[in-house]
């Protein structure tokens, strides 16, 4: 990518889920790019589960990482102002990728618990930090913010219904957001990516074990994404290149939906 499309020198960005997968390569590139990056995020559960205990490592020594769960309004409020306050009101760019799944079950054996915690958390949690963003970003007159959605966010998936909705619901918060604050020069898009190679998409392939008829929305025929390349398309979604980007939702699936 051109170097002019993914210089943020000087900016001042927050990334939520920064602390692993995708966001974890987010933080790192948008800091190579010479932005300012202050992330949130928990360690990965041992499983899509909720309430699953959480295993793993944590950012160590990073001072703009902190400890936060994104259902929990009134913190990502907190962490907002903290950045603001430290930068004079500014915060200029803002990727939401915080997200957890679920075990495959068909809907009837969903239980009511996993629904409301993926919901809570996936789309819950990109409204908590779309309310206390765009209460930053309004005032100065600008900003990009990109949602990160799913290849389910297009269509129905059998297995995952719970994880399905949820990512529906994130391409709908981002077309009205960006309806509301884009004549105030606000960018707000959604990128949704096919299956990557994270700890999210190991956990699912265990889940199903040999079985790739549970796998939603399928597999491209190159196998999953490095999440790296995910993260290049975000970059330039938020760059100046991607200027004339409002409320899209752009599929990153390498074909999967395609056919």
């Amino acid at each position: 990518m051109d170097k002019d499309m993914t210089a943020f020198d000087g900016q001042v960005a927050m990334v939520t889920g920064g602390s692993s997968g995708l966001g974890a390569c987010l933080v790192a590139k948008l800091r190579a790019a010479g932005a300012r990056v202050y992330h949130c995020g928990l360690p990965d559960p041992t499983d899509g589960a909720a309430g699953a205990e959480p295993a793993g490592a944590e950012p160590a020594g990073d001072p703009d990482y902190e400890r936060l769960d994104v259902r929990d309004a009134a913190a990502l409020g907190r962490f907002v102002d903290r950045i603001a306050a430290a930068h004079d009101g500014r915060l200029d760019l803002a990727v939401n990728a915080a997200g957890i799944s679920h075990a495959s079950a068909r809907v009837a054996d969903l239980t009511p618990e996993t629904f409301a915690a993926v919901m809570a958390t996936n789309a819950g949690g990109v409204f908590h930090a779309l309310h206390h963003q765009v209460r930053v970003m309004a005032p100065r007159g600008r900003g990009a913010i990109v949602n990160v959605a799913s290849i389910l966010s297009r269509r129905g998936a059998p297995w995952v219904a719970a994880y399905g909705a949820s990512k529906h619901a994130v391409v709908g918060l981002t077309q009205s957001a960006a309806a509301e604050y884009g004549p105030l020069g606000l960018r707000i898009n959604a990128v949704s990516p096919g299956p990557m190679d994270t700890p999210m998409f190991q956990r699912a392939m265990a889940d199903i074990g040999d079985d790739l008829s549970k796998y939603a929305g399928g597999l491209p025929a190159g196998g999953p994404a490095d999440p790296a390349t995910v993260a290049e398309l975000i970059l330039f979604v938020l760059s100046p290149g991607g200027a004339y980007l409002n409320g899209a939702n752009l599929i990153a699936d390498g074909g999967t939906t395609a056919a």
